[in-house]
């Protein structure tokens, strides 16, 4: 369940039983992506049982939520917070170009100058990465690409200008 408290007009996010992930003290402050935000998220708890994430992140994990500052406040477990720790890079694939995207560039570099607390992506324009890419971000329109997707992969829809 997700809780959400306004201070002003900043926004705090606490993920019911899992606000383990989010520092204590930093309760008051803006998160780390809203301007002169100082809270940054810590890397999210597992579950003794099952080894796996206990962030609630997906649709089918919490239906009916609003999951995005669950994701915004996402470190992986195995990450340390802004540290990309010789950890495999996650290849995100804009399938038709930056255009609208700018300031965006390829490669990792806006991750790392903009202090991403997942530092570990990679941008690429190639669309031969298509079968390989962990995520495809479409701008406006969706096109089926020639291959099935990999279980693993994520691909998003952006309608917004």
């Amino acid at each position: 369940m997700l809780q959400v408290v306004a201070y002003g007009k900043s926004v705090v996010a606490r993920v019911g039983k899992f606000s383990e992930d989010v520092a204590d003290e930093d309760e008051n402050c803006r998160p780390w992506y809203l301007f002169g935000g100082t809270r940054w998220p810590l890397p999210a708890a597992k579950s003794s049982k099952s080894g796996r994430r206990m962030a609630l992140l997906w649709p089918e994990e919490d239906p009916g939520s609003d999951r995005i500052m669950n994701q915004l406040m996402f470190v992986p477990p195995s990450s340390s917070a802004g540290v990309s720790s010789g950890q495999k890079l996650k290849m995100i694939l804009f399938y038709y170009g930056l255009g609208r995207w700018i300031p965006l560039k390829p490669g990792r570099v806006m991750f790392t100058e903009a202090r991403c607390p997942v530092d570990t992506c990679n941008i690429t324009l190639d669309k031969n990465q298509t079968t390989d890419a962990d995520a495809i971000v479409y701008h406006n329109r969706l096109a089926q690409p020639d291959h099935s997707r990999p279980p693993r992969q994520v691909r998003s829809l952006h309608l917004l200008y």
